[in-house]
């Protein structure tokens, strides 16, 4: 198996426990100066018993988007199934599974999708198998002696979230009548502006490219001489600011960016933010860098 430098724990860990226990062998692949993956660095990599390339369609940590449509050609020549983690794009970013050789999307509902916390999906292109890994009720056909093989049943065990459906689903309502394309410009302008006024600011570091295309309103950064998880907290106590420190369940990543192991503060632009917010978030950093420096 074949993954990435700048995967969630969501990944690294079940592939490092398959790993551990002799089912698989994997490895991760590096990111370049750019923070994207090069597909030809993934190809290189290819053996005659590679059988899966699971990667992020973007980075929670660096906001990078990643050439999924490359990627997934690479693979679908090659007869290898290609699993995409869109928790970061799902509601913001169009994904075209078909386009981009997609044989499985996971995505979450709690972020970009705007839908409550324990709630998510996969989706599985018609043909490819998935092994269930939990056995239990679904039901329905309840005098079969074995799970389902039909499809979600084949996959979904135990009583479903049924409010975290419903919230789901007003949340895509939401997400129609607006337009994702309309979030993604709101968002990206008033991340430009953040993204700019805080790599000017004296003492502070932005991680990662400084590149605005192929880019997630996502920022990574330090403030020098002090530890992320204190800035947060000034962020957070003294200006209402709620971002997120540390190693962001990505500590790949960070080895990468060379910030582990205390890791970074991420600040994020979602649909709700206003220019006032940025404004806000761009005069506490100066607030704690100066004071800090002085």
């Amino acid at each position: 198996m074949i993954s990435t430098v700048l995967e969630h724990n969501s990944v690294i860990r079940p592939l490092n426990h398959l790993s551990r226990s002799g089912v698989i062998t994997h490895e991760f692949v590096p990111c370049g100066s750019d923070c994207r993956i090069d597909p030809a660095e993934i190809a290189r990599r290819f053996r005659k018993n590679t059988k899966l390339v699971v990667l992020n369609h973007g980075s929670n940590v660096l906001g990078v988007i990643q050439p999924l449509a490359e990627i997934g050609r690479l693979c679908r020549d090659r007869g290898i199934s290609l699993v995409v983690d869109t928790a970061q794009t799902a509601g913001v970013v169009p994904v075209h599974v078909e386009e981009m050789c997609i044989d499985a999307l996971a995505f979450t509902g709690h972020k970009s999708l705007l839908g409550p916390s324990g709630i998510g999906g996969l989706y599985v292109r018609e043909g490819v198998t998935v092994r269930p890994t939990r056995f239990a009720g679904t039901g329905v056909m309840s005098a079969k002696p074995f799970q389902p093989d039909e499809y979600p049943y084949r996959l979904e065990t135990g009583t479903i979230n049924l409010l975290g459906v419903i919230g789901l689903l007003v949340a895509q309502e939401y997400l129609e009548e607006r337009g994702v394309g309309q979030i993604y410009r709101h968002e990206m302008e008033l991340f430009t502006r953040l993204h700019e006024a805080l790599g000017a600011i004296d003492g502070v570091t932005l991680h990662g490219t400084t590149s605005l295309e192929n880019r997630l309103p996502v920022l990574t950064f330090s403030v020098r001489g002090l530890d992320a998880a204190g800035v947060g907290t000034r962020l957070d106590v003294d200006h209402e600011i709620a971002t997120r420190t540390g190693l962001h369940c990505a500590p790949l990543a960070h080895e990468h960016l060379g910030t582990s192991p205390k890791g970074t503060v991420r600040m994020s632009v979602g649909p709700m933010n206003r220019q006032e917010d940025i404004d806000a978030a761009i005069e506490a950093v100066t607030q704690i860098a100066g004071k800090h420096s002085g």
